[in-house]
């Protein structure tokens, strides 16, 4: 019996998500592990003054709060990583706090490859799906970086015109190895290379280029019904 066309697009799409949260499994558990850890060190100072012969009360009282800050934050953030594990509602998020989402769940393991990262969107705050800003450019940030060997800068930049917005990153001379004895790339399942891009894009809506010093994400806001 033929393979129904729409089901093999969505069946590689399901892959490639697949693939690209195989890949960010990592970066999120180093970020889970990293707001768990300010909890562990203030749990033992915490246990250290109650064994004290004369426990400061006061003290103990400003202790206990700040670990209940702390775990509340760590719950929050915690709570934030996991649902890139999950498909949800494809809301509308500002593409500024995305892009730095998705960059800041990187940061760690691209400055111990040597690359920088220059993030010049802070500034634009228009509404994107959240699905094309978690998937398609977080997918297109570890295609480009994994075909770099050495040190490089990462710009990113985005810039809209009508309906119109176009995401880019661009590679440019700079970064720093000084951190690379620090690890390189994680090999987890399988590498992410430009097919599973362009599927990903292609599921959501985003016309996609790239060579190897760069690569444009241009997405169409459809028209407000009427």
């Amino acid at each position: 019996m033929p393979c129904d066309p729409s089901l093999l697009k969505e069946r590689l799409a399901e892959a490639a998500r697949y693939a690209l949260m195989r890949r960010l499994l990592p970066a999120i558990r180093h970020n889970i592990a990293g707001t768990l850890q300010p909890i562990g060190m203030m749990s033992a100072m915490l246990e250290r003054r109650m064994k004290a012969a004369a426990p400061d009360l006061a003290q103990l009282g400003k202790s206990t709060q700040a670990l209940h800050a702390l775990s509340r934050e760590a719950a929050a953030v915690s709570l934030g990583l996991m649902t890139w594990l999950g498909p949800k509602d494809n809301d509308l998020v500002a593409l500024n706090g995305a892009v730095e989402e998705s960059l800041g769940l990187m940061t760690t393991e691209l400055s111990f490859r040597g690359f920088s990262i220059a993030n010049e969107t802070a500034q634009l705050a228009l509404p994107l799906p959240r699905g094309m800003l978690r998937s398609v450019f977080t997918a297109s940030l570890i295609a480009l970086t994994d075909a770099v060997e050495g040190a490089a800068k990462i710009r990113v930049t985005a810039d809209t015109k009508d309906s119109e917005t176009c995401l880019a990153i661009s590679l440019e001379p700079g970064g720093s190895m000084e951190l690379g004895y620090l690890g390189g790339r994680t090999q987890t399942y399988r590498s992410l290379d430009w097919e599973d891009v362009r599927v990903l894009a292609e599921a959501e809506g985003v016309a996609l280029s790239h060579d190897a010093g760069g690569v444009q994400l241009r997405y169409c806001a459809p028209a407000p019904s009427a």
